[in-house]
């Protein structure tokens, strides 16, 4: 994990508050700090530390203190697709089922498996079962099945191949 170089700062001077022993900014929904008129965003929160939920979270800080009418304008961090580079591939987005179970309740959990050839084999002249193979995990909630995870595992994929996989 990243560690926020946030020591030098004093922000204590001003009175923000660091999260002990972890280094990172305390803010709310907001990205307001603990101290009056002093935001945070990004990696120095330690919510999601990705660049692109930075840049959302920025534009919403900005659409509140700018735009009239975007005053409860915030940042959801509840379906951000994130990838792992490790061999295979790992793409997720959402909730795992056992945060869906938590949330839902058990009896409003339906999960989807699927297991299939990789499609980046699909032009190679080998045997279906000797490609190597992708698992899918949707996570559906309620009578209307809401998507609320999905979750990949595949060879050969990219960082955005993935994300739009997770985004579907």
């Amino acid at each position: 994990g990243r560690i926020p170089n946030t020591e030098t700062l004093n922000l204590d001077k001003v009175g923000v508050e660091v999260i002990p022993g972890k280094g990172f900014i305390k803010v709310d929904d907001f990205q307001n700090t603990t101290a009056e008129n002093i935001f945070a965003l990004g990696d120095v929160c330690g919510k999601v530390e990705l660049t692109p939920m930075a840049i959302a979270a920025g534009r919403r800080l900005a659409d509140r203190l700018f735009e009239e009418g975007k005053a409860n304008s915030k940042t959801s961090y509840e379906l951000v697709p994130t990838v792992v580079f490790s061999h295979p591939t790992i793409g997720t987005c959402g909730m795992t089922e056992s945060q869906a179970i938590a949330k839902y309740g058990q009896e409003n959990i339906k999960v989807y498996k699927s297991k299939f050839p990789n499609l980046y084999y699909g032009i190679f002249q080998m045997e279906p079962d000797d490609k190597p193979r992708t698992f899918m995990k949707l996570v559906c909630a309620g009578k209307e099945e809401l998507v609320v995870g999905l979750h990949i595992s595949k060879y050969e994929n990219t960082e955005e191949s993935n994300q739009k996989e997770c985004c579907i």
